[in-house]
């Protein structure tokens, strides 16, 4: 994929969840239906601090992938654990950014959504 590619699926793809919820989506509320969506507790009123969590997990989850984060295990609440490696230490964070984004297409190309986010975000 080209970068004029990739710049037109990722304008595609924050059109598509703006269109869907209703929003102005962006990175962070992309990561965030993303984490809900892992974390599998469906949506409800989450504080500011499980909302940075949940754009955490979308984050590591695509990282995982790369093999720049490991999943260590789940903490008492059900949320995962993650290690960084080395490598993603050293990255650069317009890289991860990059490589994060293209993981976000890759995963809204493959994930449905279960439709009662929409209604939920709508109340």
């Amino acid at each position: 994929m080209t970068g004029q590619e990739f710049e037109l699926a990722w304008d595609e793809l924050v059109s598509k969840l703006s269109k869907q919820f209703k929003v102005t989506a962006n990175y962070e509320f992309i990561l965030f239906i993303m984490g809900i969506q892992e974390l599998g507790q469906g949506f409800r009123g989450y504080s500011r601090d499980e909302k940075m969590d949940l754009i955490n997990l979308a984050r590591c989850r695509i990282l995982a992938g790369h093999g720049y984060v490991k999943e260590t295990g789940v903490d008492g609440h059900g949320w995962p654990i993650f290690e960084k490696s080395e490598e993603m230490k050293l990255m650069m964070p317009s890289d991860q950014t990059q490589l994060v984004k293209k993981g976000l297409l890759e995963y809204f190309n493959k994930v449905e959504f279960d439709s009662s986010y929409t209604k939920e975000l709508d109340n």
